[in-house]
């Protein structure tokens, strides 16, 4: 049942810090979401942009890179198709709309485990962090594609990436899954205790259900 008589409220945050960087409003938090989704679009346009060039003129320059070669575009392949999948794909819709409409949309003051919430942002913030830490070690980003498939994914010989650059891509991605854990905890518990009196779980919206 919605437990509508419990009132769910955090003090007032003082300060620019716990505010807008460490803010406990589900608001905030859901277009913390949409920037980090904003910035991992960016990234994964620029990694998309230099393999059309790739394709384009092979034999290219590019300045900081030079002339990419075949494991290079793998790993910018790689990493494209990784960033954009988890990073914007799942974030913004999961982490940016979930967290901003799902309270509105039923009657609820905030999320029922703000800190959680919080936490969760700064989970997903640091695996992205993590992934783009494969492009600066030694042997550069992985090139085994973003589904990580055998045996390319099990071998390190298979490239120069598949050592401690494929160690920073799957660490990165149980961050990920474990920050998502946290947020799907805060959705679920926050739809089933924090509805408002007389929103049944048959009236919800269906943005809600999804």
């Amino acid at each position: 049942m919605a437990t509508s008589e419990v009132v769910h409220a955090h003090a007032a945050p003082q300060g620019f810090i716990r505010k807008y960087i460490f803010s406990l409003d589900h608001k905030v938090i859901g277009i913390q979401y949409f920037f980090l989704a904003l910035t991992a679009v960016w990234v994964g346009m620029i990694l998309s942009l230099l393999m059309r060039i790739h394709l384009i003129w092979p034999n290219a320059n590019i300045p900081l890179l030079g002339h990419i070669q075949p494991e290079t575009y793998l790993s910018l392949l790689t990493m494209h198709g990784t960033i954009m999948v988890f990073f914007v794909l799942t974030t913004a819709p999961q982490g940016g709309f979930g967290n901003y409409f799902l309270p509105i949309q039923i009657g609820a003051p905030d999320m029922a485990f703000p800190v959680l919430n919080m936490l969760s942002f700064w989970t997903t913030f640091v695996a992205f962090v993590v992934m783009l830490a494969a492009f600066f070690v030694t042997g550069g980003a992985p090139l085994h594609g973003w589904t990580g498939y055998p045996p390319l994914s099990a071998v390190q010989s298979t490239g120069p990436g598949e050592g401690l650059g494929a160690d920073l891509w799957i660490t990165s991605i149980a961050i990920f899954c474990a920050a998502s854990l946290m947020g799907a905890l805060n959705f679920i518990t926050t739809t089933l205790d924090l509805r408002a009196k007389g929103m049944t779980l048959m009236r919800m919206p269906l943005t809600v259900w999804s």
